[in-house]
C-alpha cells in the first residue's frame, strides 16, 4: 500500500511540475488553515508525554483542560508518547480520550509519534488513521519515508498572501534496529532529504526566502551531549562520568550553557545522523521542540538553534511534581526569530483561582502548588548563583 501511494505522489509531482506548480502544493496540509492572526501573533500549545492508556488520568486532562483555556492557542501540538493502550480498541479509546479536551474546544491540533506508542500492538500507520478520524493535522508527506507521520504545516501570513512561518513534525522513531549499535532510533537519511528538498520547495515558492521554522520530534539530537556537559578524560572511571557515544562527561553539567533544569541525562539515539548538519545547511530552523526525557526542563542553544526539552504532562508517566507542565510558543509574524517560549507548571494552574486540579485524583492542591513552585524557583535561582559565579572562569 506505501509502495502504490508513493507512485500515484510522484506521478502527481510530474504532473504538478509539467503544469509549473510547486510540489509542495501536493502536501495534505492545504486544508489546514493554519494562519496567524489579525495581530500578527500565533501561539502553539505543546503536551509532551501523556503516555496513558484508554482510561487516561484524570489530573492529566484537568491539566489540559485548564492550559487550553488559559492560553487559547491556535495549534495543539502532541510531542509523543501519547497513547500506550494495548490492542486497536483500547489505543482508540485512549487517542478519543487524549484528544478530547483539544476537539471539544476545537482547536487545530497535530502530533508526533514517539518511542512507545506503537508498542502495543498497533502499528503507527493505522494509529496515524485513528488520529486523522478524530481530525488531527498530521499526515505522512511521503509514505516511502522511514517511519509515519512525518510532514510539515505552513502557517500563512496575518493578510493570507504568502506563507510567513513553517512547522516540522519528524518522526524520531523507536529503538534502534541495529543491535550492535543499540539505544533508541534516529531520524533516517531518506526523512532528512524529504526535509531538505521540501525546504528548498517553500524557499522557492516564498520568492526566494528562507521560511522560517520550528521542528517538533520525540527524541532530541545527539548533539545536545555537547551543549548541556563538559567533556572530560577518558581515564576518569566510567563509574563516575557520562558515557555517551565513546565519550565521556562530567555528570555535573555546564551551568552556563542552558537555563531550566537537567534533572536526568537525556537520551538520544546512539546514531549521529546528520540532522543538525542539515538544519544548519537549510538554515530555516530556529527551534527545536523534544520530549522523551520527562524532567527536563532545559533551553538550550546548540550550534545557533533553541534545544528545548518540554517535561512530561501526563500522571501516568514518570514525573516530578515541580517540573510537570505544558510548554508555550508565542509566535510574531514580524519578528518569528524572536519568538517566545514558556514552561507552564501544573502548580501554575493549580495556583490560580478556579483551579479544580486539587479536586481530581494525581491533581495538586494548593498547598502542594505553593511548596512545588518554591522547590523549582529554589533550584533554578541556585543554578542562575552559580552561572554567575562560574562565567569568568568559563572558556571563550
Amino acid at each position: 500500500m506505501k509502495m502504490l501511494k508513493k507512485i500515484f505522489r510522484i506521478f502527481l509531482s510530474v504532473l504538478m511540475m509539467s503544469l509549473g506548480l510547486p510540489v509542495c502544493a501536493l502536501a495534505d496540509n492545504t486544508e489546514s488553515n493554519l494562519q496567524f492572526n489579525s495581530d500578527g501573533q500565533f501561539k502553539i500549545l505543546v503536551f509532551a508525554d501523556i503516555q496513558d492508556d484508554e482510561d487516561v488520568e484524570q489530573s492529566t486532562l484537568q491539566l489540559m483542560a485548564e492550559a487550553l483555556d488559559a492560553c487559547e492557542p491556535d495549534l495543539v501540538v502532541l510531542l509523543g508518547d501519547n497513547t500506550v493502550a494495548t490492542g486497536y480498541e483500547n489505543q482508540y479509546k485512549a487517542i478519543e480520550a487524549v484528544t478530547e479536551p483539544i476537539r471539544s474546544r476545537n482547536i487545530p491540533y497535530a502530533m508526533v509519534f514517539g518511542n512507545h506508542d506503537q508498542e502495543q500492538g498497533v502499528d503507527k500507520e493505522t494509529l496515524l488513521a485513528v488520529y486523522q478520524e478524530f481530525g488531527c493535522l498530521t499526515y505522512d508527506a511521503d509514505p516511502g519515508l522511514y517511519g509515519c507521520g512525518t510532514c510539515n504545516l505552513p502557517i500563512l501570513s496575518s493578510d493570507g498572501t504568502e506563507t510567513a512561518f513553517n512547522l516540522w513534525f519528524i518522526d524520531s522513531g523507536s529503538q534502534n534496529s541495529d543491535a550492535d549499535v543499540g539505544g533508541y532510533d534516529y531520524v533516517h537519511e531518506d526523512q532528512i532529504q524529504w526535509y531538505k528538498d521540501t525546504a528548498s520547495a517553500l524557499k522557492e515558492a516564498n520568492g526566494g526566502e528562507t521560511v522560517p521554522a520550528i521542528n517538533f520530534q520525540h527524541i532530541v539530537i545527539p548533539e545536545i551531549y555537547d551543549t548541556l556537559y563538559n567533556r572530560v578524560s577518558s581515564s576518569v572511571s566510567k563509574s563516575l562520568t557520562l558515557n555517551f557515544m565513546g565519550n565521556s562527561y562530567s555528570y555535573i553539567p555546564k551551568f552556563t550553557g542552558y537555563t531550566g533544569l537537567v534533572c536526568e541525562a537525556p537520551c538520544p539515539p546512539y546514531v549521529k545522523d546528520g540532522q543538525l548538519d542539515a538544519w544548519l545547511e537549510t538554515g530555516d530552523i530556529i527551534a527545536a521542540f523534544h520530549g522523551h526525557d520527562h524532567i527536563n526542563t532545559y533551553e538550550a542553544e546548540c550550534s545557533g538553534i533553541d534545544v528545548i526539552n518540554v517535561p512530561s504532562a501526563g500522571s501516568n508517566a514518570y514525573y516530578r511534581s515541580y517540573t510537570r507542565g505544558v510548554g508555550l510558543i508565542t509566535l510574531d509574524e514580524s519578528s518569528p526569530e524572536n519568538y517566545e517560549y514558556e514552561l507552564l507548571h501544573i502548580y501554575d494552574f493549580a495556583l490560580q483561582d478556579g483551579s479544580l486540579l486539587g479536586d481530581v485524583e494525581g491533581g495538586m492542591s494548593k498547598i502542594s502548588a505553593f511548596f512545588n513552585k518554591l522547590f523549582y524557583n529554589f533550584l533554578t535561582g541556585a543554578q542562575s548563583l552559580l552561572n554567575t559565579i562560574v562565567s569568568p572562569f568559563r572558556t571563550k
